[in-house]
């Protein structure tokens, strides 16, 4: 009996830790979804960078981060430039691009993975004169 009663704890103990992996049970190390995290709104002068990076996150199926994924960056319009133009994901999924701004009014940023659920994502910022009635760049 007493064998019983250690082989039903167990078991019991092993469907537990089971319940509790968040991760992708076929593979999770596959890319489902992209969405927008953070780094809008935001308004800053033309040609200076914007006080917070944008920011996107890339999750697998289970919904957890996926790392060493590549996101394309560009500006869609307004002008301004990019950190860079392609970053990877981090181990939590998060790809990350500074963005310095053009020339005024609205500036936007697309980020993107191919094929990807929720991807395009894309980024509004707004450009203000630079001191002095600079319109711009």
């Amino acid at each position: 009996m007493r064998l019983k009663v250690g082989m039903v704890w167990t078991m019991a103990l092993a469907a537990a830790v089971a319940g509790c992996n968040k991760s992708d049970p076929a593979d999770p190390t596959i890319p489902a979804k992209m969405e927008l995290l953070d780094g809008q709104p935001q308004t800053g002068q033309s040609g200076t960078a914007a006080v917070a990076p944008l920011r996107v996150k890339v999750t697998n199926a289970a919904g957890d981060g996926v790392a060493g994924v590549t996101v394309t960056w560009a500006v869609a319009s307004g002008g301004g430039t990019l950190s860079n133009a392609t970053t990877e994901t981090s181990s939590e999924g998060i790809a990350t691009v500074t963005f310095t701004y053009g020339q005024v009014g609205e500036q936007t940023i697309t980020a993107t993975i191919p094929g990807l659920s929720g991807s395009p994502q894309t980024f509004t910022l707004t450009a203000t004169a630079a001191p002095g009635g600079g319109g711009g760049l």
